[in-house]
């Protein structure tokens, strides 16, 4: 192909064109929420009411579990949750931020009437604007009632 001006000016905007939709594609994928499995339950500790397992999949296994008594300190710990569960969290639908609201006022009543807190497992994945508001999003329904710190037990 004879190399004229039509052609280059063709392969310039092609290039820009190119440019263009790749950077804003690149910078929205970059801001997507790991695969996590939260599960939130009684205390193993008589310090507080509840505790929350945070646990980072890679696949379908456990790369990294947390405890958290409060917001504020996260222990990793060995994980013990069953393979299905894990499974099922990678493999299977992510939960609603509709659920993750619901579990928020159901555990604030349960909490108010004294009861003790029930099991409950959330997947959470593909969260667009993780950092940029949406870990808070979702992750606040879940921690919330619990204290910040742990000079502030509940």
């Amino acid at each position: 192909m004879k190399p004229t001006f039509k052609n280059a000016l063709n392969s310039a905007l092609a290039s820009i064109c190119i440019a263009g939709f790749s950077a804003p594609a690149f910078a929205q994928s970059a801001d997507i929420s790991p695969i996590l499995l939260i599960e939130s339950g009684p205390s193993d500790n008589a310090q507080y009411r509840r505790m929350v397992f945070v646990k980072y999949l890679a696949g379908n296994y456990v790369s990294v579990n947390y405890r958290a008594y409060n917001r504020a300190e996260f222990t990793q710990v060995p994980n013990t949750t069953p393979t299905d569960v894990i499974a099922a969290c990678a493999n299977g639908a992510a939960s609603t931020l509709s659920e993750i609201r619901a579990f928020e006022r159901a555990e604030a009543k349960r909490e108010a009437r004294g009861q003790a807190p029930e099991i409950k497992r959330f997947c959470i994945k593909n969260v667009s604007n993780w950092e940029g508001g949406g870990r808070s999003t979702y992750l606040d329904p879940i921690f919330n009632g619990m204290p910040h710190a742990a000079t502030l037990n509940n």
